[in-house]
């Protein structure tokens, strides 16, 4: 039995030899996991993988599992044989699974029996061998710590597909090295320690559930509670049952502002007393972090009220992990910013010259001029997996990613303000750069009833685009809002330029299992 001298495995064999406490918490069967039981069915795993051989060589090997124990081991167990782990989304239908396993090349499947009918469709579909496990193939009595041998850290070792907002998701390879730069910097600038336990309710196949919050505690020697999926009900009884000695106290919570927002609205749905337990229970967090989406003014306030905790919010991507993070301390967490580069994080900001130059300037130390969001450092992924082209268009020539992000720097200390996304949150009309993000953020604040939205560029012959709104109404208020009420109302708050011409009601808006929303699929509603 044997693990790579990586340092999330080595770091996890001293955890176990230490204290050897709980590593995970599996909800779904209840059962704990201590760090000595989890590096041992790990380095059993890597055996059976191996099957003889010496190394993987960098074999792509797919992930179907329910989130808990399983899954960490399957991870780990690929990584610590020489492979690159591929792990793929539960709730995604039958044909964006093939998808990923084809697009990354997968030479197996790991799946776990809870979804054996739909890893049989798989294997028969594209033709590879599946390793089908159940529970029990997971559980071993502690014995000896495995031994440790040697593994380059600049290996490939997980691919995690983009979010596909603009385009058809692609393979996004990391090495070990990035895993722990994105990992550790965390850890130091989050304050992870060993006696954090993290309420994991996100999804296994994003950089957000897989880096953040999975690997960050399993590095620290922290323990991951670990969910199925998201049910508002369910989260606040289990935060509730911290208040006696039913469940042992969370100290972590990390989500999307979409879930945020349906705690609130079960929140709401409370009486007095229930309210008061609940937001009383919210006090057993040391912070609760936002991210993979913008966090809305109005969300952000509500929370607070209820829970007592400002919202630390952060900018990443697959790419790149997390390259910029508000400050620990409440007083660095200021509004519609997300702080400053991370620890071995460099970020620059890139304006375009007069139309047509495409030679661009370095505007990161001006305040208040957009620029497109370039990062370097250990963190950056290494490759599109098969994709040598897309690959390189994503690097300037001095190697510098190109996020496709646009953001600036405010404010006397210069913290960085997210703008968003260049080719779908950028809307260029009349000659002016309009911020989508600027726009949903007043609209959400108004007192338009206007419970989500999304504003987005529609193709125009005269102005380039013309800036439209698409938005969801609060229960019942879906008649209260017009064109000319919401022009109105937004006349004061912004420039004509960038009140939206248009404006389409809708019941809701489509987003990925991140809750970004998926806005080229609104341009169709304009058609």
């Amino acid at each position: 039995m044997a693990l790579p001298n990586l340092p999330l495995f080595e770091n996890a064999i001293g955890f176990a030899q230490h204290n050897n406490g709980p590593a995970i918490d599996d909800i779904r069967i209840g059962k704990q996991f201590s760090y000595c039981e989890l590096v041992h069915a790990v380095a059993s795993l890597r055996s059976s993988l191996l099957d003889g051989r010496m190394d993987l060589n960098e074999e792509r090997v797919a992930i179907l599992c329910p989130s808990g124990f399983s899954y960490v081991v399957c991870q780990w167990a690929i990584w610590a044989a020489g492979g690159i782990a591929v792990p793929l989304c539960t709730s995604h239908p039958l044909p964006e699974q093939v998808y990923s396993m084809e697009e990354a090349q997968t030479s197996r499947l790991l799946g776990h029996v809870v979804f054996e009918e739909r890893v049989n469709m798989l294997a028969e579909k594209t033709g590879q061998p599946l390793i089908l496990l159940k529970d029990s193939d997971f559980y071993y009595e502690e014995s000896r710590v495995p031994e440790i041998f040697n593994m380059d850290k600049n290996r490939r070792a997980l691919i995690i597909f983009t979010s596909g907002t603009t385009g058809k998701p692609k393979a996004a390879v990391s090495t070990h090295d990035t895993i722990d730069a994105q990992t550790a910097v965390l850890v130091k600038a989050w304050r992870w320690t060993e006696k954090d336990r993290i309420h994991h309710i996100l999804p296994l196949h994003h950089v957000h559930g897989v880096i953040n919050a999975l690997t960050c505690a399993l590095y620290s020697g922290a323990t991951v509670e670990m969910h199925q999926k998201f049910d508002p009900k369910q989260v606040w009884e289990r935060w509730a049952e911290s208040l006696s000695p039913k469940k042992p106290a969370l100290t972590i919570f990390m989500s999307v502002p979409t879930i945020y927002s349906k705690l609130i609205g079960y929140y709401k749905t409370l009486g007095e007393q229930e309210q008061q337990s609940y937001s009383k229970a919210c006090q057993q967090f040391r912070f609760m972090v936002s991210g993979s989406a913008s966090l809305p003014t109005p969300l952000r306030e509500s929370w607070e009220r209820i829970s007592g905790h400002i919202l630390l919010e952060r900018y990443g991507m697959t790419e790149i992990g997390m390259a910029l993070s508000q400050g620990y301390d409440i007083d660095e967490r200021i509004e519609g910013t997300v702080g400053f580069p991370m620890e071995g994080v460099q970020v620059r900001l890139m304006a375009e010259t007069p139309e047509g130059s495409k030679i661009f300037k370095d505007v990161t130390d001006t305040r208040n001029v957009p620029g497109m969001i370039q990062i370097k450092g250990r963190n950056v992924f290494k490759e599109y997996w098969g994709r040598p082209e897309a690959t390189k268009k994503e690097f300037t020539e001095d190697l510098w990613f190109i996020t496709g992000d646009f953001g600036m720097r405010t404010g006397d200390k210069g913290y960085f303000k997210i703008l968003g996304r260049g080719s779908i949150d950028i809307i260029k009309s009349g000659g002016e750069k309009v911020s989508a993000l600027e726009i949903e953020r007043e609209l959400l604040s108004c007192p338009l009833y206007i419970n989500d939205v999304a504003v987005i560029g529609i193709p125009d012959p005269e102005w380039g685009q013309r800036v439209a709104a698409v938005a969801v109404m609060e229960q019942d208020q879906a008649s209260t809002l017009d064109l000319k009420v919401m022009r109105d109302e937004l006349k004061s708050r912004l420039a004509v330029y960038k009140v939206p011409s248009q404006l389409r009601i809708v019941s809701e808006l489509p987003k990925n299992a991140m809750g970004k929303v998926m806005k080229k699929k609104l341009v169709k509603l304009f058609e």
